[in-house]
């Protein structure tokens, strides 16, 4: 019994990840796809599109048999521990493979990944850092400056996952897809938010057009209202206090008195603090996750499934509790990634204008 693992945001799911599905199952000949989603927040510090019991069931749709859900504060990370906390979680599934599409092929990763065992490499990546600039962007023109090749999201992302299944010793196989179809996800969501869905109809396959027709995507203004509403009634110890905030920024937050969140933003941003940084901090604001929080992951949440048959074979693969519904939540013995996911999914839903809010432990999707 083999299965695949793919650690995705699918915002939204289109025709490359299906595709990608599709690559997956032919190389691989695996008997289960899973996908180890985020949230209803993303890693470049963001609202999904569309919350994620919606995605689960796109992702059904195009091909995977399962979804795994990411927590909240391991999808609001940075790109190399969102890869590191991926990898456990695969890990801690005792997944046989992990597969992630990317421009670069395998010659060019194994390639890359050493150079930072050189002193030139790491010499010239900490210049690129003293700059100012960002880690993603010094780390990118670093390889640049030895591969002539610019790295993608996706590349940059690809290498982190590679580095943590290096670095977690584990056994998972990792299979890299070349990415063909070029489809923007960012284009894609810009164009919901506009609802012109003539101009996805051949970027997303039939069935997830029906869902995508029916179902309402997320209200960032009232999401961004009710953010910078929340950011400035912080005290200056409070922000000091926040998860991933850097030296000297809560004063910077504190004392920025503009009055709307474009120009409260503008004015934070800098060559040092960069906009995906920022969006991330802002969230981690607005869910008051502190510097100290316990980020041990307690239990592996199942949120969609094909069959029953794959809720067998997982229990008995994980090395912690497979859980599928809310009563479970009660005998976790670390709650604390349970009760940001639960703050997360509360603000989350007061954007939909949904009855009733989505916990994050509801009943499981099933196919």
């Amino acid at each position: 019994m083999k299965i695949c693992g793919i650690i995705c945001e699918l915002n939204p799911p289109h025709l490359g990840h299906e595709y990608l599905v599709s690559k997956v199952r032919e190389h691989t000949n695996c008997d289960y796809i899973i996908a180890i989603m985020s949230g209803n927040f993303v890693q470049r510090g963001e609202p999904a599109i569309y919350e994620y019991r919606t995605r689960a069931e796109m992702a059904i749709n195009i091909g995977f048999d399962a979804v795994i859900y990411m927590p909240t504060l391991y999808t609001l990370s940075s790109a190399d521990k969102f890869a590191r906390y991926g990898v456990q979680m695969a890990h801690l599934l005792k997944l046989d493979y992990l597969a992630f599409g990317a421009l670069l092929d395998e010659k060019d990763f194994n390639y890359i990944l050493n150079l930072k065992e050189e002193t030139k490499f790491t010499n010239l990546l900490k210049a690129y850092l003293n700059s100012g600039i960002s880690y993603s962007e010094a780390y990118g023109k670093t390889i640049f400056e030895f591969t002539s090749k610019y790295l993608t999201p996706n590349d940059i992302l690809a290498l982190q996952y590679l580095n943590s299944i290096s670095l977690l010793k584990t056994n998972i196989k990792p299979i890299i897809i070349k990415r063909e179809l070029d489809i923007s996800a960012t284009i894609l969501r810009n164009l919901l938010k506009q609802e012109n869905y003539q101009a996805i109809e051949n970027k997303i396959n039939n069935k997830n057009l029906k869902i995508v027709n029916s179902y309402k995507i997320f209200n960032y203004e009232k999401f961004y209202n009710i953010l910078y509403a929340n950011i400035i009634t912080h005290t200056l110890e409070d922000l000091s206090t926040i998860r991933d905030i850097r030296e000297g920024l809560e004063y910077k937050i504190y004392n920025n008195n503009e009055n709307n969140f474009i120009s409260f933003n503008k004015k934070n941003k800098t060559k040092r603090y960069n906009q995906t940084y920022l969006n991330r901090l802002y969230h981690n604001i607005l869910f008051n996750v502190k510097n100290n929080v316990n980020e041990e992951l307690p239990y592996i949440k199942l949120v969609a499934c094909k069959n029953n048959d794959i809720i067998k074979i997982l229990s008995e693969r994980t090395q912690i509790p497979l859980i599928t519904n809310l009563k479970a939540k009660n005998t976790l013995t670390n709650k604390s990634l349970y009760d940001y996911d639960k703050i997360s999914s509360k603000i989350y839903n007061i954007c939909i204008d949904f009855d009733d809010y989505c916990f994050p432990f509801h009943k499981m999707i099933k196919y």
